[in-house]
């Protein structure tokens, strides 16, 4: 039995579609209503998308990844499948963005479900942190179904209500990553989440605010650059850049706001900024496009590796095709210098060096081995700053050979494997005054 169903943006029905019940999936070609809000993955090379095929997709990529630590056991306790047949249960809706799906004949409003102003049922996220948690008399409408990544998270509601997203690690190493990420992008003027920490379980987490505003979507760069025609001619950092441009964000605003984690990523050794991790909030009702403020630094400074040093190695998003090490060469890639006083960096390493103390995880040679190896990234930066300055006034200045990359690879950029769904900030909220995350 097909029925009919609308996608909806916040208040707007933007496509129509029918649904089949038994199978569980759309059937046919669906109608667009709103084409300006219309999901970005149901658009490819500026043509839409919207067959039964690609709107099953859709779905299925707001489910919680299968490759999230700790989802299968919760999906045993559930008697649940899968992690889409859990979405299946709800009404898609998510902390991320505005859309949700909903039968047409079902009188429901935004107003009356959204996350952002309702509260909903946390036992299911205390049961993807935890390993003790209990799996009856609860509600599976909750943001916690369609947040993306791998790591163990959970939405949560602080107590002056505002949204938190509180969010685990595999090394544990990762927590007070964030932490230090978010404080050097403060020290350097840069627009970032504010993180802090916490524990929940024994285990260190961290916590940041929600950072979109009922009236507002995340929209990761792959999205965008996945439904505009690439045009070879441009490198990849220039293909984001036009495709920024071409949804309504100011050049200026999206290239300062990329040089922005380019230099925190080499600053902290990031190794995991991919196009699901960095992109664009959008105001669904104005259609006004910004760039998002830093996120997700949290595989950094070495974490899970084994040895601490400062060789070059295989970097993304920009050089991720390409078989020689490419950090060094991405670094090269920020454009405008002259926004970092990279004078604030001087102490910088003794400040990640005693948070790293404090966090009494690591043995006192790692973290020394740690601080000094940021001396030298530092100092690599402020060499290729003054060089990339000498060259933009006409001398002469080192340069790297180019890298060959590796074409067996496809350049389309897709949502990482790795965690993805991010932390969104607001006013800072004490970890000491969030009921239940101890």
């Amino acid at each position: 039995m097909s029925v009919e169903r609308l996608l909806m943006c916040a208040r707007r029905p933007v496509l129509s579609f029918d649904y089949d019940r038994r199978r569980a999936c759309a059937v046919g070609t669906g109608t667009i209503l709103d084409r300006a809000r219309l999901p970005l993955e149901l658009t490819t090379h500026g043509k839409s998308a919207v067959y039964a095929k690609r709107v099953d997709m859709w779905w299925r990529r707001r489910a919680i990844p299968s490759s999230r630590d700790g989802i299968r056991r919760a999906l045993d306790l559930l008697g649940v499948r899968s992690t889409v047949d859990l979405l299946n249960r709800s009404y898609g809706l998510s902390l991320s963005d505005q859309y949700w799906v909903r039968d047409a004949s079902d009188p429901v409003r935004w107003e009356d479900v959204n996350f952002f102003d309702n509260p909903f049922d946390e036992e299911f996220g205390r049961m993807l942190l935890t390993p003790v948690s209990s799996s009856h008399g609860f509600s599976l409408n909750v943001p916690d179904a369609s947040t993306g990544g791998d790591l163990p998270k959970r939405w949560t509601i602080g107590p002056s209500g505002v949204r938190v997203l509180v969010k685990g690690g595999r090394t544990g190493q990762e927590p007070v990553n964030e932490l230090i990420a978010s404080r050097l992008a403060r020290g350097l003027g840069i627009r970032a989440v504010e993180y802090r920490l916490g524990e929940y379980g024994n285990r260190p987490v961290s916590l940041c605010d929600e950072m979109l505003s009922r009236d507002e979507e995340l929209i990761p760069a792959w999205q965008l650059m996945g439904s505009i025609k690439r045009d070879n001619r441009l490198s990849m950092r220039d293909q984001w850049l036009s495709d920024a441009v071409s949804l309504g964000c100011t050049r200026k605003a999206v290239s300062d706001a990329t040089d922005d984690w380019l230099l925190v990523d080499w600053l902290v050794r990031n190794i995991d900024r991919h196009y699901n991790n960095f992109g664009l909030i959008r105001n669904v009702d104005s259609l006004e496009v910004r760039p998002a403020p830093l996120f997700d630094t949290g595989m950094s400074l070495w974490a899970g590796e084994l040895r601490v040093d400062n060789a070059d190695y295989r970097t993304k998003p920009f050089y991720s095709t390409y078989k020689a090490p490419t950090a060094l060469r991405q670094l090269r890639l920020i454009a405008d210098w002259s926004r970092y006083d990279l004078d604030v960096l001087a102490d910088w390493p003794d400040e990640v060096a005693h948070r790293l103390t404090a966090n009494g995880m690591l043995s006192p040679v790692r973290i020394e081995a740690i601080r000094s190896s940021l001396v030298k990234r530092v100092a690599t930066a402020v060499t290729v700053r003054d060089e990339t300055v000498s060259s933009n006034h006409g001398t002469t200045c080192l340069t790297i050979p180019r890298p060959t990359p590796d074409r067996s690879t496809d350049d389309l950029p897709m949502p990482s494997s790795s965690d993805a769904e991010d932390p969104f900030p607001g006013p800072a909220l004490s970890v000491a005054d969030d009921a239940g995350l101890r």
